[in-house]
């Protein structure tokens, strides 16, 4: 039994590396297949974790939950992946019991996963409507790791004021995220030693199996007899998981640095070679990372493991002492090294430590000068403050600082995918359509597979009534991916400019179906709903919108228009003054502001509130035909015949701006004035402005931006 226990932890150990080869090159079927044989061989806590890891990686989050939830878990790693497969099934109380909730005490734990735990944290708290502590986990994530955009982003999204330079900067304490593993690579290289090189060269492959007579990944085929120089790599390679434990850190950390170091693989390294190979290595890999982060990281991983023994140095002679007894396996012995060949190794070891003595001298005297100011890490947060300041500007509807911002990032970042559609979105928010369609335009010609911002786009042809490029785009978008919620948003908003409101409405709910937590899809549906004068399902898309992203300024304005077209105007300007609070910006808002003031009898802050919408978007021909309507009926006709006339000069086919100049004329006395626009406006649309004047254009001529934002 003591000779077995080694033998097998071994040779579980290296089923571990080749589990953890096959994913990081996906190939998960044969990991799946390989973790499970395993874990039924040894079914213990990590061999279940490496087994999750596989299902949940190849799309199996079912099964990789119902692994874990039924194992007693303590190693961090286990339970972040728990709460990652309880958030995929919105098992929301599970995944929170997984990860804690006491944030400092979550910062701790789990040590270099800590900021992706807040992350996933904070994510359950604003769904279940948490969100002020849901800020104070992306907050808590950022104060870890400053490279965590994604949490900068969702500040952004919540209505928090951050300041990009004070987040994106390096903390005075030492930062060692994501840098552990290849840390101890480094420092442990320092130790190896090339104990076993008396193993002879004729040595059988029947001798005990142990992780350190297994070669993984290198460009040597196995062979049937175990040599010094295969042993090396070997060594070097398991170096890697001395102090830490095998199973939470792939090895492919201790793998990749080997690649690019030639000298490991020759196959016919002698012993001096060998000892060159170490001081070049661990310099070059510790130059590498003070190039970084110059402060030495500290180990954040878990404890040494009592079974790490079997990695040391010792381990190998240990093996061939223990299967020396064994009398099924015979060792020849080992040929003592002549007088030449001791003098020969010895001059070489003298001569690489003065070399390495050199490196390591040269090396003490460039660490002190590689601040984190002159580092890349520094090169990197400088350009997400960039893109934080620009980001920010959006996210709280400052388009035209943001525009200008995003034009100022250096000219590779400004020409990708991910800052156009940036720069897209903010005149889209600005109603320019027909510049936001033409940079969508040109990202989808470049990145045809891009669906990101394309429902933005769909939206922009939908203002613009380019129903060919529309249905072009749903098409491509539905063909490329159809389980993607902006394919059927796309599709649905081609189907309501063609004015069929069934299929549109059945398209939205596909959308809604594939994504409950999209709300821009619920704005979307709820607006269409509006518009089929459904207006209780019309509220209840409006709500759900606002209860997913309380920020939805298109979702409380939607709210407000049902509102008024109830005629209940109190309700309507709450909800208005809602939407500004978010976008106060925005003239179409301020305009829909005016009116419900307009109703209310307010009319001298409804003309105000009007004045002010024009000021702001003065390309916008609704703002000036309701200020028209208002100053019509406050009883200043002269002054709305400005306003008219410059509509009917953009605008000279809308039928309501030729009634609207017929019924000044007639308030003027101008009779005959009156009835040739009267006779242009039935000509234009005999069925529309038969009895009465509508407060609004109609979505199918001239759209209400907010409407469809």
């Amino acid at each position: 039994m003591i000779v077995q226990e080694p033998i097998q932890i071994n040779r579980l150990n290296f089923q571990q590396v080749i589990v953890w080869d096959c994913l990081n090159n996906y190939e998960y079927d044969n990991a799946i297949f390989l973790a499970e044989r395993l874990h039924a061989e040894v079914s213990s806590e990590e061999t279940a974790f490496l087994l999750g890891t596989c299902y949940y990686r190849s799309g199996r989050v079912n099964e990789a939950h119902n692994l874990l939830q039924n194992t007693h878990l303590t190693l961090p790693q286990a339970r972040f992946l728990l709460a990652k497969c309880s958030l995929d099934l919105k098992l929301y109380k599970d995944a929170e019991i997984a990860i804690g909730s006491n944030l400092d005490i979550v910062a701790s734990e789990f040590g270099e996963q800590a900021p992706f735990a807040l992350q996933v944290l904070a994510k359950i708290y604003n769904i279940t409507e948490r969100r002020g502590k849901a800020a104070e986990a992306h907050r808590k994530a950022l104060s870890l790791n400053p490279f965590m955009w994604k949490s900068f982003m969702q500040l952004c999204n919540l209505g928090e004021k951050v300041d990009p330079h004070h987040v994106f900067q390096m903390n005075n304490t030492e930062f060692s995220f994501g840098v552990t593993s290849l840390m101890n690579l480094v420092s442990n290289s320092e130790n190896i030693s090339f104990v076993n090189t008396n193993i002879p060269n004729n040595t059988s492959m029947n001798s005990n199996v142990t992780p350190n007579n297994i070669v993984a990944r290198t460009p040597m085929t196995m062979s049937t007899s175990i040599t010094p120089e295969t042993q090396a790599p070997v060594k070097r390679m398991h170096s890697v998981f001395s102090g830490i434990a095998p199973i939470p850190f792939s090895p492919s950390f201790g793998m990749l640095p080997m690649e690019e170091s030639p000298v490991l693989y020759t196959p016919t390294l002698t012993d001096s070679n060998e000892q060159k190979a170490i001081p070049k290595i661990v310099n070059s890999l510790r130059a590498q990372m003070s190039a970084v982060f110059s402060p030495a990281p500290r180990c954040l991983g878990p404890a040494p493991r009592r079974s790490s023994r079997l990695f040391s140095n010792n381990n190998s002679s240990y093996s061939v002492k223990e299967n020396n007894k064994s009398p099924s396996r015979k060792f020849v012995a080992p040929k003592s090294p002549s007088r030449k060949n001791k003098q020969r190794t010895a001059k070489n070891i003298k001569t690489n430590s003065v070399e390495s003595n050199e490196r390591n001298k040269t090396i003490e005297a460039v660490t002190p000068t590689l601040t984190p100011k002159s580092s890349n890490g520094i090169a990197l947060l400088n350009l997400l403050k960039e893109l934080g300041d620009a980001y920010k500007a959006l996210a709280f509807l400052e388009c035209k600082n943001a525009i200008k911002l995003f034009q100022d990032v250096p000219p590779k970042q400004l020409v990708s995918p991910w800052v156009q559609t940036m720069i897209a979105r903010a005149h889209y928010e600005l109603a320019q359509y027909d510049a936001a369609a033409k940079i969508f335009a040109d990202i989808r010609k470049q990145y045809p597979n891009r669906t990101e911002g394309m429902d933005i786009y769909s939206t922009c042809l939908w203002h613009l009534q380019r129903e060919a490029q529309l249905s072009a785009l749903a098409q491509e978008l539905v063909e490329l991916n159809r389980t993607d919620p902006i394919a059927w948003l796309a599709s649905g908003n081609c189907f309501s400019l063609h004015k069929e409101r069934e299929t549109a409405l059945k398209f939205f709910k596909r959308a809604v179906q594939i994504d409950p937590d999209m709300s821009y899809a619920h704005a979307l549906l709820g607006h269409e709903y509006a518009v089929a004068e459904e207006s209780d399902k019309a509220l209840a898309s409006f709500r759900t919108a606002v209860s997913i992203d309380p920020r939805n300024y298109v979702a409380w304005f939607g709210i407000a228009t049902v509102y008024a077209r109830q005629e209940r105007w109190k309700a309507s300007e709450v909800h208005i003054r809602r939407a500004l609070t978010i976008h106060p910006h925005s003239g179409v808002l301020r305009c829909q502001l005016g009116l419900a003031q307009a109703a209310l009898g307010k009319m001298d802050r409804a003309l105000a509130t009007l004045e002010r919408a024009v000021a702001l978007d003065t390309e916008n021909p609704l703002c000036r035909f309701h200020r028209a309507s208002v100053l019509l009926r406050a009883g200043r006709p002269q002054d709305a015949l400005a306003d008219l006339h410059h509509l009917k000069d953009i605008a000279p086919r809308e039928s309501l701006v030729y009634y609207l100049l017929g019924k000044v004329h007639n308030k003027l006395g101008n009779t005959h004035l009156a009835l040739m626009h009267f006779s242009w406006a039935t000509d234009l649309d005999p069925k529309g402005t038969g009895g009465h004047i509508k407060e609004g254009f109609d979505p199918s001529k001239q759209e209400d931006p907010p409407e469809r934002s």
